[in-house]
Formats: C-alpha cells, sequence, structure tokens
C-alpha cells in the first residue's frame, strides 16, 4: 500500500520466514458454522501451508437430514468431515448436544485440550453477541480457553501451550455486532468456501426447501455484501478480540504468510499507520 492509505487499502504483507509452520483454529458451534462465516480465510492459510484445525462443538442434531436427531448428527458429521477434507484441514468433533452449549467446568475444559492439541497461532471463533445461543456460548469458551490452556496447573489430555494465541471473532449472518474491525479479500478463495458448503447437503437441501435457496447462495450474497464494503468482489469481515492481550489487525499475518486485509476506518489505534507503513 502507498503512503496516505493508512487503515483503508488492501494489504498483503510480504512472507519471512518461510519455513515456519503457522497453525490455525477455528471454533465453530455448529457443522458449517466455519464455512459459512471464515472458510475463504482460512484457504487463504491452508494454500500457504498453513496447518489448519476446525474444532465443532455441537453435534448439528437440530437441523435437517434423518429421521432421527442422532441421525441427523451422524449425517451432519460425516458432512462436516468432508468440508474439511476439501480444505485439507483437521476435523475436531466434540459431538455436544445442539441448541444446548454451554459454558460449563467440563466443556471448557473440553475446549482448553482442543486448543492444546492444535497448539494455534491464531484463532477464529464465534462473536460474543451473535444471535444464536450456541455461538455466544462458543465465543466464551473459545474466549476462556485461549487463556487457560497455557496453565500448567490445569491438566487434560495434551500439554499447556507456551502463549495466548490473537483470537478474531466471526461475522454474524444476522449482522448484530455492528461494524467489523477488518474484512479479508476472499475473491481467489470464494470457490473453496462453495465447495465447502456444497458438502452440506442435508442442511443445503432443507433450506432450498424452505426459502428457495442454500447456504451456498446466503453465504455468496454475505461474501458480496462485506466485499462491498472492502471494495472487492468477496470480503470476509473480523473483529479483533479486545479482551487482554489484545488481538490487532497484524496478528492475521505470522511469519511467512500473506493475506489480502482492510482495515475499517474504525479500527483501533493500534492497528493504525506505523505498523502498516512498516509492512507497505
Amino acid at each position: 500500500m502507498t503512503k496516505g492509505d493508512e487503515g483503508h487499502g488492501i494489504q498483503a504483507l510480504p512472507h519471512a520466514q518461510k519455513g515456519k509452520s503457522v497453525r490455525v483454529l477455528a471454533l465453530g458451534a455448529h457443522p458449517d458454522d466455519v464455512e459459512l462465516l471464515c472458510a475463504g480465510t482460512l484457504a487463504h492459510y491452508a494454500r500457504q501451508g498453513a496447518q489448519v484445525t476446525v474444532a465443532i462443538f455441537t453435534d448439528g442434531a437440530l437441523g435437517s437430514g434423518a429421521p432421527t436427531p442422532a441421525g441427523t448428527a451422524a449425517l451432519r458429521e460425516a458432512e462436516a468431515r468432508r468440508a474439511a477434507d476439501v480444505l485439507g484441514a483437521e476435523l475436531v468433533w466434540l459431538g455436544l448436544p445442539d441448541g444446548f452449549l454451554y459454558d460449563t467446568r467440563e466443556t471448557r475444559t473440553r475446549t482448553v485440550d482442543v486448543l492444546r492439541r492444535a497448539r494455534p497461532d491464531i484463532v477464529f471463533a464465534h462473536h460474543p453477541d451473535d444471535y444464536h445461543p450456541d455461538h455466544q456460548a462458543a465465543s466464551r469458551l473459545a474466549a476462556a480457553a485461549r487463556l487457560l490452556a497455557r496453565e500448567r496447573a490445569l491438566v487434560t489430555g495434551h500439554p499447556a501451550t507456551a502463549a495466548v494465541p490473537p483470537l478474531f471473532h466471526l461475522d454474524t449472518l444476522a449482522a448484530t455486532h455492528g461494524a467489523p474491525d477488518l474484512w479479508v479479500d476472499i475473491t481467489t478463495t470464494m470457490g473453496v468456501k462453495e465447495a465447502m458448503l456444497m458438502e452440506h447437503v442435508s442442511q443445503n437441501s432443507a433450506r432450498r426447501a424452505r426459502k428457495g435457496s442454500d447456504f451456498v447462495d446466503l453465504a455468496r450474497q454475505q461474501a458480496a455484501r462485506r466485499g462491498r464494503q472492502a471494495d472487492v468482489r468477496y470480503a470476509e469481515a473480523f473483529v479483533c478480540a479486545p479482551a487482554h492481550p489484545a488481538t490487532s489487525a497484524a496478528d492475521l499475518t505470522p511469519p511467512g504468510i500473506t493475506l489480502p486485509y482492510r482495515l475499517a476506518s474504525a479500527s483501533r489505534s493500534r492497528d493504525a499507520p506505523g505498523r502498516e507503513e512498516e509492512t507497505g
């Protein structure tokens, strides 16, 4: 980017330490949440050799697809695994009851173990003000677990992490959280996002029967709307977690990763010109 465009131009930060293995974790409340809200961004990481993990909290049993909730849950897990395969990501399936996700001692401990297993450099999770109660609970769990994962006194199946990873809150389909902090240009990865969503056949069929359009259509509309805000064809929106340790837009691009993103005009001062001029 050029001087005078700070906070407004699409940025692609240069590679550094290309041999470093970057790990990315996306936490979703339901099967297809990650695909809807950040798959295009995850595809950017995957294309550059990052290790991507997708963790799903609930079993999706309240969705459509089979005569019984147990059958629907099994079907949705299979669909989620196929979608993760499109991205080349590891899927962690927690299988908790759909519609009844809570921030309890048990679920918090299990979330800590997910972070310890993935050992991410970057975490993506739902926004705390999302419209869905499961999404809200998933957001609280992610925020708590990124701090607790480094506490050695808390014993889980994997060893404690060394640091607290940055956390980016996902967009919401109902736009309940206000303005995003930044947009990632996913024009070149939109095809991957759509291919992942196409694997959720049961949910696409059910939505098409109800509303005349499927989740691929919905994702395309959302990405186009966010793209118009960022002056690109397709984009995904994110909010930097403000809680200590605060996340900044620069955390999107650890050494070895480039990512085209645009800062919103209301971005926090920690994301401001000095950092961008360094990289431009």
